[in-house]
């Protein structure tokens, strides 16, 4: 996966092996690859249950590989956001937001006024005072992302955050997403089983082999043009997935 000596590597993750579990252990991650440019959207697709989500894990610093590296650009630890959107029901939304302030050691006064500012970032100014079961699907996955903003990381790990949304909520969430992107510029890795979404949303798609999981390819969206999607079904498909 080469790149240019002038860009700067925000993820670089080299040769990680992973088995859990005992008699006998499972191998989940086998000599996993991955290099994520800083500022960069960087799409894993490939099979369900092959290690996407548990390279996340291991990025995220949740899980501990069995060999292998992981280096992060990030001074503080990569945020993760899970497929569900993990609000606390019994907390408004903007006290959900805020808990990733609070965790940090932020007064909850402090935290509730930097949760604003990012619930109206992401377009849901005046919904602060809503609890999660009043809120629609899209506008909880907003939620969520605005708990990823406050963070304060600039690496990102999205693992299928929008695969239980309708069609239509899903590319709202996209332009969100890329709105969003655009103002703070973090690094991302975004998980999905949406070859659309991929091409809609990352720079670079790598594509994923059946467990143990290893990248078989990497797609660059900006030169494939128009071709990315074929690319990236053709690298499925030479992995041996039927996409």
């Amino acid at each position: 996966m080469p790149h240019g000596s002038d860009t700067e590597i925000a993820i670089r993750v080299d040769d990680v092996h992973l088995a859990l579990g005992d008699d006998p252990p499972l191998a989940v991650l086998a000599g996993a690859d991955l290099v994520a440019p800083a500022g960069e959207v960087t799409a894993i697709i490939g099979p369900s249950g092959c290690g996407k989500s548990t390279l996340l894990d291991v990025i995220a610093g949740l899980v501990t590989p069995d060999s292998g590296s992981v280096v992060t650009s990030s001074s503080g630890r990569p945020v993760l956001m899970p497929q569900r959107d993990a609000l606390m029901p019994w907390r408004t939304l903007r006290d959900n937001v805020a808990a990733a302030a609070e965790l940090r050691g932020t007064p909850r006064s402090d935290a509730r006024a930097l949760a604003d500012r990012e619930v109206a970032h992401v377009g849901l100014a005046g919904f602060g005072d809503h609890y999660p079961h009043a809120l629609s699907g899209g506008m909880r996955q907003r939620g969520a992302l605005a708990r990823t903003l406050l963070a304060e990381s600039d690496i990102w790990l999205l693992d299928e955050p929008f695969g239980a949304l309708d069609a239509l909520t899903r590319s709202e969430m996209h332009r969100v997403l890329v709105a969003v992107r655009e103002q703070v510029a973090p690094t991302i890795v975004l998980v999905t089983h949406d070859i659309a979404e991929a091409v809609a949303i990352a720079d670079s798609v790598l594509v994923a082999s059946p467990g143990p999981m290893r990248i078989v390819s990497r797609v660059r969206v900006a030169d494939a043009g128009p071709d990315a999607a074929h690319e990236i079904l053709t690298s499925l498909r030479a992995a041996g997935v039927n996409a």
